[in-house]
């Protein structure tokens, strides 16, 4: 052996492994550190996507809640004998409840709103307690048929769904499930108006899919051919609450915001504040979420777990069914 070439000692090849493990460690602390805040900015956006699109759906449906077209809400149609339904005679949506309804802090049992409405549609074993119902009825922001003319893109009414009809001419109004359209209606000037109707009534379900997934999720019974349709809309949204403006002095400014409003109180309300506590889709390792969560007037305490949560909050006018008595 030649003695010039040198050998690796045993402590040198103890300290590079030594050396070899720590950066390894240090390589994958840094990857796992660099995963976790990478789910936790998807999980964050997510949310963040989830809950503003839950609030501004809300917001839409109150700001049109109470629009029938040429028809004023107190001169509305009287149901018809046979009709889709929810409740008692199938008052909701074609009968006389108002345009804007709700239970707020639903504790169980039958879902019942604060104008007398039993909605019995809504799948009550599953609605998510202390969180509020909410029904709206509207009809299209458009008419389908306009004074005898169809909206561009449209060339006939949707088969089988229901319409608010109205004659300019004589005043009359009806609700109709569609058809056939008569001929003379359809030419330009015929004084024939024809608005989808569009009632929905909102809910906060503790699944958004089945078999139930553990997804919280927004949710809304809808008017379809067939009768009432569930519709599941955003996921992750946990609690909804309402906070009603009402308007004792009549100047269209509310005076107070109630969130447990008579059915009185209701037929004064000129806007509402929407707060939905909207939660993440999937646990994060090693987070835990013990806050409280101020949703208006009303705080809510979880019970630590792994999800990301936000509230979210936004303030819309009634513009179209504000100081509207209720349909005798």
């Amino acid at each position: 052996m030649n003695p010039l070439q040198g050998g690796l000692s045993l402590i040198s090849l103890l300290v590079s492994l030594a050396l070899g493990l720590v950066l390894s460690a240090a390589v994958v602390a840094l990857y796992l550190e660099a995963k976790h805040q990478y789910l936790l900015d998807d999980e964050a956006a997510r949310l963040q996507e989830n809950g503003r699109y839950a609030v501004n759906l809300l917001r839409r449906e109150l700001l049109l809640a109470g629009f029938f077209g040429g028809v004023a809400g107190s001169a509305l149609p009287p149901a018809p004998a046979t009709g889709p339904g929810c409740g008692v005679a199938g008052r909701w949506p074609l009968g006389p409840l108002p345009p804007i309804d709700l239970q707020p802090d639903y504790r169980g049992g039958l879902p019942r709103t604060v104008s007398g409405g039993n909605l019995d549609c809504l799948p009550a074993a599953a609605l998510q307690q202390g969180s509020d119902l909410l029904a709206t009825r509207r009809v299209a922001g458009a008419a389908t048929l306009a004074n005898g003319v169809y909206s561009p893109g449209v060339s006939a009414v949707d088969n089988g769904h229901w319409y608010l009809r109205w004659r300019e001419h004589s005043g009359d109004a009806d609700w109709w499930q569609a058809g056939l359209v008569d001929a003379a209606e359809e030419l330009a000037g015929s004084g024939a108006w024809y608005w989808r109707l569009y009632p929905r009534i909102f809910y906060v379900r503790r699944y958004s899919a089945e078999p139930a997934d553990g997804i919280p999720a927004l949710c809304a019974e809808r008017l379809a051919p067939s009768g009432l349709l569930t519709q599941c809309l955003v996921e992750g949204v946990e609690y909804l609450l309402l906070e009603l403006g009402i308007d004792e002095g009549g100047d269209g400014v509310p005076d107070y915001y109630l969130r447990h409003p008579t059915a009185a109180q209701l037929q004064w309300a000129v806007s509402a504040r929407i707060h939905v506590l909207q939660r993440g889709l999937t646990p994060l390792q090693g987070y835990r979420d013990n806050r409280q969560y101020r949703l208006g007037q009303t705080t809510l305490d979880i019970a630590g777990d792994g999800y990301l949560r936000r509230v979210f909050s936004a303030t819309v006018q009634l513009r179209n069914a504000a100081v509207r008595p209720v349909a005798g």
